[in-house]
């Protein structure tokens, strides 16, 4: 008998598309043997809309409003009802913060990936940064949080260029290199006006630097799966921005990286199996990393890694001889 699962899409974030982005590659790849394929998708209002999708066929969103009901009715009446299991295939805020893991807690529905209190820390860039840099001993870029509307810090020794970037935001949303006092200045009065999120960091800019990015994968029993660092050369943009990540050609990713030597990419991806438990993440994750010489930097850990044709952890997985498909029951397995 088909195992029956849900692959919730969408959502309210600002990563909005990339989810959708992930669902097809998805359902392009899952096993249609296995499965018997539900799409619980999530608009920008937080109306939902069930239905039955085909592996192999791309997503196709109903328009028949009709067919749309009300968040809390629409997991009560079709995801908590039909689905044995929920597969993630949502990003951003309002999923990677936690908040839609602490819905599904309460109904009883499982779900794919890390629970409720590691996507909380994961989410909030300065505090899970310096919680990992205690309890892992690794290098982390210096930064500082401020609310634009209440920085509450003196910026005019900032010494350039400087990282701006969302405290809590994925996908490199909003995040800008800023190379004068001026600029900076600019980019503040610009977030008084229009922000979607609270909290900005400024954090040092590593020159010279390999990015690197890690994943890893856990089974039910805790065993980890380490995966090769993928090395990442972003050809539109000084780094590895939102359109170097989605857009086709943004960027050069080699598995495993040519530019470090085995040793330090060995290191890479120990720290990345690490940081998943010391965040206490769940079946899967990707941590991001800046390599310079022989110092390492740790970035971010996303605990809901894209799942896009050109997405890191299925190139890192692939590397490693596990196949899309693989990864997909992987996931849903563990």
């Amino acid at each position: 008998m088909k195992i029956k699962i849900a692959l919730v899409c969408g959502g309210p974030s600002s990563e909005h598309e990339v989810s959708l982005w992930s669902t097809t590659a998805i359902l392009k790849n899952i096993n249609p043997d296995r499965y018997e394929i539900f799409v619980f998708y999530i608009d920008k209002q937080l109306n939902t809309c069930f239905f039955p999708a085909q592996s192999g066929d791309g997503l196709e969103l109903p328009q028949d409003k009709n067919l749309y009901l009300p968040f809390l009715e629409g997991i009560q009446k079709n995801l908590k009802s039909v689905a044995k299991a929920v597969l993630m295939g949502i990003h951003g805020e309002f999923v990677e913060d936690g908040r839609l893991q602490n819905i599904f807690d309460f109904f009883g529905i499982k779900y794919t990936g890390s629970g409720m209190q590691s996507s909380v820390l994961a989410m909030d860039k300065y505090s899970s940064t310096n919680f990992v840099q205690k309890v892992c001993g690794v290098k982390i870029p210096e930064a500082i949080i401020f609310n634009p509307d209440n920085i509450g810090v003196d910026l005019r020794g900032t010494i350039f260029p400087v990282v701006l970037k969302p405290n809590d935001a994925g996908s490199s949303v909003g995040v800008k290199i800023l190379k004068t006092q001026e600029a900076l200045e600019t980019e503040i009065e610009r977030l008084k006006n229009d922000s979607k999120f609270d909290y900005w960091l400024l954090q040092e800019y590593i020159s010279d630097a390999i990015e690197l990015s890690c994943g890893c994968l856990e089974k039910s029993n805790k065993e980890m799966i380490k995966l090769p660092p993928i090395e990442i050369i972003p050809h539109r943009a000084d780094f590895f921005d939102y359109d170097s990540k989605y857009q086709k050609g943004g960027s050069r990713e080699i598995t495993p990286p040519e530019n470090v030597s085995k040793e330090i990419s060995d290191k890479v991806s120990n720290l990345a199996c690490k940081i998943h438990r010391v965040l206490r993440c769940k079946t899967y994750s990707r941590s991001d990393f800046l390599v310079r010489g022989r110092e390492i930097y740790y970035l971010e850990t996303n605990t809901l890694p894209g799942m896009t044709a050109t997405s890191l952890l299925p190139q890192e997985a692939k590397a490693a001889g596990i196949s899309f498909s693989e990864l997909i029951d992987f996931i849903i397995e563990n």
